[in-house]
């Protein structure tokens, strides 16, 4: 089975939409919805916005699925090395309103976690092979997670050049993947880029159409991996 979370209702429904054999199990604010897409198991969830609504909603998807992989999709703003609708793999993930670096740790780091999240080799390497065979082009990059919708790095303790995308999930689902013991993996649509002076317009503009285009993307690789 592969679970798949994303924070909204947009960028999950095309997929709900075509599950098979469906089944909903609701717990608290969640609601859950497994069964098969092109013959594959699946489950999927919308988290809601957030590191504690992505990592609460994870943390009950292993522990009622027990899926094989997680994969977090959706949409995210582009920093550095990305324009607007690129696909990007998160490689590795940290977050940027965490610091510890007082203790010793690396700025993004929770202490006793890793200083960077590393996303899944194998599952990786599935997704790269059916994005290959799909004849869809993407880019491999590192994700910093906020608790904030980013429209500037500036004043914040992170190289730009170092980040490729933004966003306010995945480092959260990557930290409960990781102390779970399952393998994860993001896919992000890019849909503003930080920084630029047509950021919120983009966002505006890109949200609804990246959105279903993340689900989309899911829809034509999930069979093959």
């Amino acid at each position: 089975m592969i679970g798949v979370v994303a924070a909204m209702d947009t960028e999950i429904n095309d997929l709900i939409s075509i599950i098979v054999e469906k089944e909903e199990k609701q717990i608290g604010k969640y609601t859950f919805y497994n069964g098969k897409i092109d013959g594959v198991k699946v489950v999927i969830l919308k988290c809601g916005i957030g590191k504690v609504s992505a990592a609460v909603g994870v943390s009950l998807m292993i522990e009622l699925y027990k899926p094989k992989y997680i994969i977090n999709t959706g949409i995210a703003g582009g920093v550095s090395g990305v324009s607007s609708k690129d696909i990007i793999l998160t490689k590795t993930l940290t977050y940027g309103d965490v610091d510890c670096t007082i203790f010793g740790y690396d700025f993004g780091q929770v202490p006793q976690m890793p200083c960077k999240y590393q996303v899944d080799e194998v599952l990786l390497n599935k997704v790269t092979n059916a994005l290959n065979e799909k004849k869809l082009a993407y880019k491999l990059g590192h994700a910093i997670t906020f608790d904030s919708f980013i429209t500037s790095l500036k004043g914040k303790a992170i190289k730009k050049e170092d980040i490729t995308i933004c966003e306010m999930e995945g480092a959260a689902i990557a930290q409960t993947c990781h102390i779970l013991n399952t393998p994860f993996l993001g896919i992000r649509y890019i849909s503003d880029i930080v920084d630029s002076e047509s950021q919120i317009s983009d966002y505006q503009t890109f949200e609804t159409e990246m959105a279903h285009l993340s689900s989309a993307i899911i829809k034509n690789i999930i069979a093959l991996i």
